[in-house]
């Protein structure tokens, strides 16, 4: 359990510390001169529940409230320093709001220097002080009166804290490690050494990480967790790495942060549920710059409300935000955060992610403000059980991403009428009601397309599923459409989707356009004439007739004379192997009959037709390329 230190400058922070451990945390020489912490200080007991409980000391000078925000990021329980003879100050007040934002709500009250004045005045403080607590905190402290110069209650405060149970951390195998780093310097003999408080996951010796943002990747050489050599650490603890590879020290900052490499995706765009201070002294405007602190991290962002109806939040309002950040970051669903103003001098507020890799935000987007309400479930499972209820289908893949798990988290139990597949190498869970409504919705799509387009011949697979995804998911509608297929129900042929009743309809125009069709599709290039088509196909006169109206109506086939007609699709690959095989100069008869190894007669009845289209020009025995864009225009793509 780690356990911080919270209140005003020269309240007796850090002499409190000292008294509990024995251990002095003003290791700067600054610090000693002045008297006051600049830096986190660090100190570690036996603890009843666990082999150590660790102690950080944070500074209490306005000036250094931005480490002190670093400090209490992660830990498990605060002390709230107040001293008797002084009473509740700004940074007492700032430091509890500092608490509130980061839903810190294990807290003791800690009346110090009680040698210094009546007993009449310490109680007098500590009601005043649980009274703000109350208000901003939304609980009451057990309150301890200490005096760190006579030792008078520290040893109750002592027992109090080592007896006190520490936050249950669950799912720690499935997430990856996470660590902001918020110190870093060179061990000789050792080389380079990071701390921090380990947020996420657990890590091991010999383990390798990805540094952001600078992308590199280190490996963990040697640990030490809560001051402990060990080979393995997890969430909560005070986490220091000596780590190696392609990095150098002055390559590392505060605020950079250790990650799972499995998880390394930062992003300028996080989506957010933020909340402003009752008492802030002013409201958040839309987009207004803004300094976000997350863990270690200190990032310049601007704040765009999603769902917020106003163009700014005022004090004491709540809404679904998106933090755009100047600089990429790294964060996960839950992650909090507190928000100051561009000039750091007041805290607005703060709030918790939601989605780590938001959109381009838009007000006007009701199935993305689901998504984000959703969210706001403590766990992956009760999120993904909303996101069914109110999605079609969702990738879990992706949500447990957002939610720290690592790519292989096992798929929680799903309750019953939920189900699961595989498309593209993603794990989807939807309902069974919601698959038998795409199932629905994609027959009914079909079934309208050979209303209303029978000369298309059926629907493409990639315009069929664009359609129905404008009623359910797409990538719904893409694995229900390849069950369809699998059992028979639709029927694939040349590019085309139909229904397999449709294939055996009795319209003869399409019977005999597709006998046509198909026999011009296996000549290939060596394209008939009308005369060897018929024997061909075994239409008669008339009958082939009837499949060239057919074909010509839907563009599908182009006349090339009086006794030839080709598919669009072949027209389109002798234009283009023309083109290609023309580059920028002429070319004859003979070249492109050699290069498609077809006849002369087709040959040169194929160059009159290009040359009616104005795809190629003669200028005697030769020709050039006219215009290439009339291809695509004539053929398709």
């Amino acid at each position: 359990m780690i356990v911080a230190t919270a209140g005003h400058v020269d309240h007796g922070k850090t002499s409190l510390v000292k008294a509990l451990t024995g251990v002095d945390t003003d290791t700067l020489a600054e610090e000693k001169a002045r008297g006051l912490s600049i830096n986190l200080g660090y100190a570690y007991v036996s603890s009843e529940h666990q082999d150590t409980l660790g102690f950080i000391d944070v500074p209490g000078h306005q000036r250094f409230i931005n480490n002190m925000i670093a400090g209490v990021s992660g830990i498990d329980r605060a002390l709230l320093v107040v001293a008797a003879d002084d009473g509740p100050m700004p940074q007492t007040l700032e430091h509890l709001d500092v608490l509130a934002l980061l839903g810190i709500r294990q807290l003791d009250l800690v009346i110090t220097k009680i040698d210094r004045c009546e007993k009449t005045r310490a109680e007098q403080v500590a009601e005043q002080t649980q009274a703000l607590v109350t208000q901003r905190l939304g609980t009451r402290a057990d309150v301890f009166y200490v005096s760190s110069v006579t030792g008078d209650g520290i040893e109750a405060l002592r027992q109090h804290i080592k007896k006190a149970v520490p936050r249950r951390h669950t799912g720690i195998d499935q997430q990856g490690f996470r660590l902001s780093i918020d110190r870093r310097f060179h061990v000789k003999g050792a080389g380079i050494v990071v701390t921090g408080t380990a947020s996420a996951g657990h890590v091991a010796l010999g383990q390798t990480l990805t540094l952001l943002p600078k992308g590199v990747q280190v490996r963990v050489r040697d640990l030490r967790a809560n001051d402990q050599v060990t080979d393995r650490a997890q969430t909560g603890q005070r986490v220091a790495l000596c780590v190696t590879g392609k990095v150098q020290l002055e390559d590392i900052e505060r605020g950079h942060c250790l990650i799972d490499p499995t998880l390394a995706y930062p992003s300028q765009r996080v989506d957010a549920e933020v909340c402003i201070l009752v008492h802030s002294p002013h409201g958040l405007k839309h987009l207004t710059p803004v300094k976000i602190y997350i863990g270690a991290q200190r990032l310049s962002a601007r704040i765009a409300l999603i769902d917020h109806a106003e163009s700014t939040l005022q004090p004491g309002g709540r809404s679904l935000a998106q933090l755009i950040l100047d600089n990429s970051a790294s964060t996960f669903t839950g992650e909090r955060f507190l928000i100051r103003d561009d000039s750091e001098s007041i805290n607005l507020g703060g709030g918790r992610v939601l989605d780590p890799w938001g959109p381009k935000y838009g007000k006007s987007k009701p199935g993305r403000v689901q998504w984000l309400r959703a969210l706001k479930a403590e766990n992956v499972e009760e999120a993904l059980q909303c996101l069914v209820i109110e999605h079609s289908c969702v990738d879990w893949r992706h949500l447990a991403r957002c939610y720290n798990q690592k790519p292989d988290a096992p798929l929680p139990t799903l309750p019953k009428g939920v189900i699961s597949f595989t498309k593209d190498g993603a794990i989807w869970v939807t309902t069974a009601t919601s698959l038998a409504n795409t199932r629905h919705v994609i027959l009914n799509e079909v079934e309208q397309g050979e209303k209303t387009q029978i000369e298309a011949d059926g629907l493409g697979k990639p315009q069929l599923v664009l359609q129905a995804a404008r009623k359910t998911h797409a990538a719904l509608a893409g694995a229900v459409l390849e069950l369809l297929l699998k059992d028979g129900t639709l029927v694939l042929a040349d590019g085309r989707i139909t229904s397999a009743q449709s294939i055996n309809r009795s319209d003869p125009t399409i019977a005999h356009w597709r006998t046509m069709r198909d026999e011009l599709r296996k000549a290939r290039l060596d394209v008939p004439v009308l005369s060897d088509l018929r024997s061909r196909t075994g239409l008669s006169e008339i009958e082939l007739k009837i499949a060239i109206k057919h074909g010509t109506s839907s563009a599908e086939l182009h006349r090339i004379n009086a006794t030839r007609y080709a598919m669009a699709d072949t027209l389109r690959l002798i234009s283009t192997g023309i083109v290609a095989l023309a580059g920028d100069g002429p070319f004859t008869v003979i070249d492109v009959k050699e290069h498609f190894a077809i006849g002369r007669k087709l040959t040169i009845e194929l160059l009159e037709f290009l040359d009616s289209i104005n795809v190629t020009q003669r200028n005697g025995n030769a020709r050039v390329i006219a215009n290439a864009k009339v291809i695509q225009q004539r053929f398709g793509d």
